[in-house]
């Protein structure tokens, strides 16, 4: 496989973003970064910031969305690469400004194996529910497999994470 270059990849829950961001620095985690600064939770463990998805509380800062593009802008400036959720404004925005971005997917098969790594992680019922349940997880993955907007798409295997595939960037 050629390297992928591009300055944005965009994925859903469980996929691996935290953990690859804390263990290669080349990687930022965006979304962890707008979610503390939204509602104030830079005091706040890993553990603490996956029980609470959902449930965060009230919005601090209410410019969280000009402080992720500007992030984005600073993690592209720099080199690394930005690790991003589905952030409709934000996606916007990368889209708008031909930032090429890779989508990252899980399989459609693979539904038991997240609903295990969100448990895993800590998350809500809730959040695991709304993330997985039959009609919201084929959806997902519809949209997926019909985006054409972004420059790459990997479908990740039953048992792959990001950091599987983070040489494949360049």
């Amino acid at each position: 496989m050629d390297k992928i270059n591009c300055k944005v990849i965009l994925c859903g829950p469980a996929i691996g973003k935290t953990y690859l961001a804390n263990h290669d620095s080349h990687f930022v985690d965006i979304d962890g970064e707008r979610a503390k600064y939204k509602y104030g939770l830079d005091n706040k463990s890993y553990e603490e910031l996956e029980k609470g998805k959902l449930n965060r509380g009230e919005v601090v800062n209410k410019d969280y969305h000009e402080y992720t593009i500007n992030l984005l802008n600073e993690t592209i400036s720099s080199g690394k690469i930005a690790l991003m959720s589905y952030q409709e404004k934000i996606l916007n925005y990368v889209i708008d400004n031909n930032i090429d971005y890779c989508l990252v997917y899980a399989d459609i098969d693979s539904r038991e194996e997240y609903i295990s790594r969100m448990k895993e992680r800590g998350n809500s019922d809730k959040f695991i529910n709304d993330m997985t349940n039959t009609i919201a997880w084929n959806d997902f993955y519809k949209r997926n497999e019909e985006d054409r907007r972004p420059k790459y798409k990997i479908k990740l295997k039953k048992g792959e994470y990001l950091s599987d595939i983070k040489d494949s960037f360049c």
